[in-house]
């Protein structure tokens, strides 16, 4: 029988979990950098050197990766997944720490739970989903292994549907989750309720729900959470929001760590709407 993956340590767990708290921050990730360099492991070295050569990269302070070093962080890639490397379609480094690009059928397959225990995930910071839906969305909210999913996008132009929406975003197990980007999942009012509602999403960090033909009754939904207060972006550009929702949003005090609102491509917010928003938070807001 072969070996069970260890799980992962605990300190590990404490300083990924500040990454995540904190995703624009890159403090923490070289703070986890010189940590994995006193593990005494070849992979925490090569990790740490990853991290570092990565956020000088995002930074442009080191030149662009040629083919070499692409092939190099390739092989170093794979390496890191571990017991992980059946798991996605693809992936790459961002700023030191994998994002994987999953098939949604494959993220419900029996190993799956085991996996999303490893250590290996716990470095992941980010999950793409393609091939998925309504059904599925729930299946993988059921999951308690979820939880460990801190970020989340699913390919553009695939609806959940309202109902769907509503149980994925009423899930006990989204703990995890400090970004959700959901581009045309169409979870209307019903499901924004739902996300607004959850206690199980206060962790969240960025959330963005553009091009989602959403109406002022989702956006007030928003506005009066009590769960939001950690989010720093939140990006609601693209939809069907007109003044109502406009002053909901101008009104509340549900977002008070947020550094960026995007409502551009919202053509009912009139003049009166946008100087609202512009009176509450100022250049942090983006109308265009």
């Amino acid at each position: 029988m072969p070996t069970a993956p260890s799980p992962p340590r605990p300190e590990l767990v404490a300083l990924l979990d500040a990454i995540k708290d904190r995703p624009d921050d890159d403090t923490p990730r070289l703070v986890l950098a010189d940590w994995l360099d006193e593990q005494d492991n070849e992979l925490d070295a090569e990790r740490a050197k990853n991290i570092r050569k990565d956020i000088a990269r995002a930074r442009g302070a080191a030149p662009p990766a040629a083919n070499m070093v692409f092939r190099v962080q390739a092989a170093l890639f794979q390496r890191c997944l571990g017991p992980l490397a059946a798991l996605p379609i693809s992936g790459h480094f961002e700023r030191g720490l994998p994002v994987l690009l999953i098939d949604g059928p494959r993220l419900l397959k029996p190993d799956v739970p085991a996996l999303l225990a490893t250590e290996a995930f716990a470095f992941v910071q980010f999950v793409q989903l393609t091939n998925t839906g309504g059904p599925r969305m729930e299946a993988m909210a059921a999951m308690p292994e979820f939880r460990s999913v801190p970020g989340l996008s699913v390919h553009p132009f695939t609806p959940l549907g309202t109902g769907s929406a509503a149980k994925f975003f009423s899930s006990p197990n989204l703990t995890g989750l400090r970004q959700i980007d959901f581009r045309s999942v169409q979870p209307g009012a019903v499901g924004v309720q739902a996300l607004a509602a959850n206690p199980a999403l206060s962790r969240l960090r960025k959330l963005a729900l553009a091009h989602n033909k959403l109406v002022d009754k989702a956006v007030v939904a928003l506005a009066v959470g009590k769960h939001l207060s950690g989010l720093e972006v939140l990006d609601l550009s693209d939809n069907n929001i007109g003044d109502a929702g406009a002053e909901a949003l101008a009104a509340s005090a549900a977002f008070p760590n947020l550094r960026v609102l995007g409502l551009g491509l919202n053509p009912r917010i009139t003049n009166r709407g946008k100087q609202l928003l512009r009176d509450k938070f100022g250049d942090r807001v983006g109308l265009d």
